[in-house]
């Protein structure tokens, strides 16, 4: 994503709540314009969401594509026309408002972006970025009526350690208009954030927004739904795990290429090179196991060759390795943890979710992470984790945290709702009601009355 001073014209991935339903091919070229844009292929990008609006005309998540390529390109007048094209598309999305209100900002159009801010924050009375576009954007008009309760509403929402710099220049224009940060007795709208919360009940953060559908509706249980690779996402991953190769953090390197065969569990590089790191961790069974699945799926003949000569070395190993965990296949950190370990990762955890309830939601991925690693098979972490990554707008990498906390606890009620919230976020509607009216119908310990009264009017109106 582009990052201009504190705003972010957003990739269209955090899209779309029902406009004009796309055809298969108008999918197929939309998530290659998704996947080139992520890559900053910015000519590959566009010339996809322009395929994906010739298969099906007023596709809201093409546009709002297109939009941010040509932004990003610099020709920000045709962005702007995008950006608008996808509000009429869909006059519910809520990136194409802010997209449009932040572009028409930058370009001068004080009126306009004003407009768009106005409806994104009726969208997304939560997101604090809204305000402080929309108290600018009356700030330029002159309208100083309008804009210091823009202003004073984004310091209320603002609780990021990270944009506390902008809450001060907020500060600094509300007194130079000779108003308070927050009238006397103000009170605001509860913004929609985790809430810090047990073990037993991670929280869930309502922060949506969409992108399109793969498969028609279903009741069918989160196992059977069809997951959407993400080769983005997992190539992301990788490089982060490369990285940690190098830097000789082999377990770190490990929970990495972990996270990318989540994302895309057929992803050829990232089953070889998870196999490298548990072999080099000792884990020759998890190894063998990366190693046979790419070469399964790999067409390439000397891939499939290093797997099998890898394949071949570790159970020579193996042979050697006596009764272990890492004999057992178990991946690292699993059966058992020492209980020192356990107790680290569950106050990491715990931190991890008093960050998620201060909307410190970089801090809170971080401490997660660390869970993660130290007790891999904590279900809650990884739920909590796709929390913080739904706070960050990381749409995708929170449902493939939720979709691996459901692995590990079947029963649980908490990433039904959080992988619901990501597929709407993600425009996978149909997948989205599913869940949504499966936690409404959830008897599980973590499930929470509030939310189920939610996720029922949620799933209606996607109905």
């Amino acid at each position: 994503m582009v990052v201009v001073r504190r705003f972010v014209i957003a990739m269209s991935a955090m899209l779309l709540l029902g406009a004009a339903e796309p055809s298969a091919p108008a999918r197929a070229a939309f998530e290659r314009g998704e996947a080139a844009l992520s890559a900053g292929r910015m000519d590959e990008a566009g010339a996809a969401y322009r395929e994906a609006l010739v298969a099906t005309p007023g596709y809201a998540a093409a546009l709002n594509g297109l939009g941010s390529v040509l932004f990003r390109k610099g020709q920000v007048a045709e962005a702007i026309t995008r950006f608008r094209e996808a509000t009429q598309a869909d006059p519910d999305f809520k990136m194409a408002f802010f997209n449009l209100g932040y572009a028409a900002r930058k370009a001068g159009d004080a009126a306009t972006a004003a407009q768009a801010y106005e409806r994104y924050t009726q969208l997304e009375p939560s997101d604090a970025d809204g305000y402080y576009g929309l108290g600018e954007s009356y700030r330029q008009l002159g309208q100083k009526d309008k804009a210091v309760p823009a202003y004073q509403a984004y310091i209320a929402r603002e609780k990021r350690p990270g944009e506390q710099v902008w809450v001060r220049k907020a500060r600094e224009y509300l007194a130079a208009m000779g108003a308070e940060p927050l009238p006397a007795n103000a009170t605001v709208p509860a913004a929609a954030a985790a809430s810090t919360q047990s073990a037993a009940a991670t929280p869930a953060v309502d922060l949506p927004a969409p992108f399109p559908e793969s498969r028609p509706a279903s009741a069918a249980p989160v196992a059977e739904l069809e997951r959407t690779p993400n080769p983005a996402l997992a190539a992301a991953r990788i490089r982060d795990g490369d990285a940690l190769m190098k830097e000789r953090r082999y377990r770190e390197a490990a929970f990495a290429f972990l996270d990318a065969t989540h994302a895309d569990a057929g992803h050829v590089e990232a089953l070889f090179k998870l196999g490298n790191a548990m072999a080099v961790l000792g884990y020759y069974g998890q190894a063998v196991e990366k190693w046979e699945r790419a070469a399964k799926l790999t067409q390439d003949a000397a891939i499939r060759q290093s797997a099998q000569d890898n394949v071949a070395r570790a159970r020579a190993k193996m042979a050697q390795a006596g009764a272990s965990p890492q004999a057992a296949g178990l991946p690292p950190g699993s059966g058992p943890v020492a209980d020192t370990t356990r107790a680290q990762a569950r106050r990491a955890y715990e931190q991890g979710v008093q960050r998620i309830g201060t909307r410190d939601y970089s801090g809170a991925l971080t401490s997660l992470t660390q869970a993660i690693q130290l007790e891999p098979m904590l279900a809650v972490a990884y739920t909590a984790r796709g929390s913080a990554n739904i706070g960050l707008r990381r749409y995708a990498e929170a449902a493939a945290d939720y979709q691996y906390a459901l692995d590990l606890e079947p029963g649980a009620a908490s990433p039904l709702y959080g992988l619901a919230e990501s597929y709407r976020a993600l425009g996978r509607n149909a997948e989205a009601r599913a869940l949504y009216e499966r936690y409404a119908a959830s008897s599980a310990t973590d499930v929470r009355s509030q939310l189920q009264e939610e996720s029922r009017q949620k799933a209606a109106k996607l109905r």
